[in-house]
């Protein structure tokens, strides 16, 4: 139930995304790390630290700007598995901004059972006609899906770049 829920909203945010002008729409393509900060950091075969890359649309409806993101963790704490998660934003604020957002992951052949909540800030700049936008997120997600591991909590802390054209 929970996964259905998550993927009809990032199909409505993708759906809402094609119905905005062009002009406030903008691709980015950028890299994220990730810092477990849960108690699954308890567990010796589990790698805090993970390296992912983003592809990222983003449009303005108004005061908020709604954005769709597909990252790609190639080797998802260590486990040799790939991670693919599909995310929706809800954004307000300009040069400053933050947010909140909803993402479920795909690991090891099989979407897992519980979607990851994530608040984020963030900064947004102009650079020679394009956007980098640098960000931090604090994720609330739950370890279960990752197979034998006794931990209850995967909440990480996380850092980004996207450079958007």
């Amino acid at each position: 139930m929970k996964r259905a829920t998550v993927l009809s909203v990032l199909l409505a945010a993708f759906l809402v995304g094609a119905l905005a002008s062009p002009g406030q729409c903008g691709l980015g393509v950028g890299i994220h790390y990730l810092r477990t900060l849960g108690d699954i950091n308890d567990n010796e075969e589990w790698n805090p630290d993970a390296i992912g890359f983003i592809g990222s649309y983003q449009f303005g409806l108004g005061p908020v700007t709604v954005e769709g993101d597909l990252e790609w963790i190639p080797d998802y704490g260590g486990t040799g598995n790939s991670l693919l998660e599909p995310s929706a934003w809800g954004l307000l604020g300009g040069l400053i901004y933050g947010g909140a957002g909803v993402g479920i992951g795909y690991i090891d052949g099989d979407w897992v059972d519980d979607p990851f909540y994530a608040l984020r800030l963030g900064v947004n700049v102009g650079l020679f006609g394009l956007g980098l936008d640098v960000f931090g997120t604090y994720r609330f997600q739950n370890a279960n899906d990752l197979g034998d591991f006794e931990a209850d909590d995967l909440n990480s802390a996380t850092f980004g770049a996207i450079l958007r054209f």
